[in-house]
């Protein structure tokens, strides 16, 4: 089984790239980057692609991209599907709440959904809950994302509305 978080939507909305880039050992030299100690630079293929972020920041940041790794027609009729992904953190949950506040529209309906994919889909009795949009606060996204929280579910989905 495999976690998958996306949004599931009647309108398009925008993405979230992320900061982390994939270049060229060549070009992390020629950018002045330091290599790890353990592996220096004339160890590496010089078009062998590394991950770089200019900061730990950066690592784990909040990503939002169109449509999904994992096939989740099965959770939603809707049309539009955006992949939700970052590392837990309360300020990266903050940042959810502010794009969704921010970017849903009137008359736009947006799910959000947290689920196990390969997990029996004959069963999908996934719990929700519905709220505008006005009403959605940073503890509803804390108790969906953070494992630790009394009323986390292992599956779950948020309706919003504008």
């Amino acid at each position: 089984m495999s976690f998958c978080s996306f949004i599931a939507t009647n309108h398009e909305m925008p993405e979230v790239e992320s900061k982390v880039k994939c270049i060229t050992a060549k070009e992390a030299i020629e950018l002045g980057i330091r290599p790890h100690e353990f592996v220096p630079w004339e160890n590496i293929d010089p078009d062998a692609q590394i991950l770089y972020a200019e900061n730990e920041d950066d690592l784990n940041e909040l990503v939002i991209t169109k449509d999904a790794y994992y096939t989740v027609s099965g959770y939603t009729s809707y049309p539009f599907i955006y992949e939700v992904t970052f590392g837990y953190s309360e300020s990266r949950v903050k940042q959810l709440l502010e794009y969704l506040k921010e970017n849903i529209k009137e008359e736009q309906i947006v799910e959000l959904w947290k689920v196990w994919i390969d997990q029996d889909n004959n069963d999908l009795n996934i719990p929700y809950n519905r709220y505008s949009c006005e009403e959605l606060s940073l503890d509803h996204l804390v108790q969906m994302y953070n494992w630790h929280h009394k009323q986390y579910k292992e599956q779950y989905c948020i309706v919003l509305e504008r």
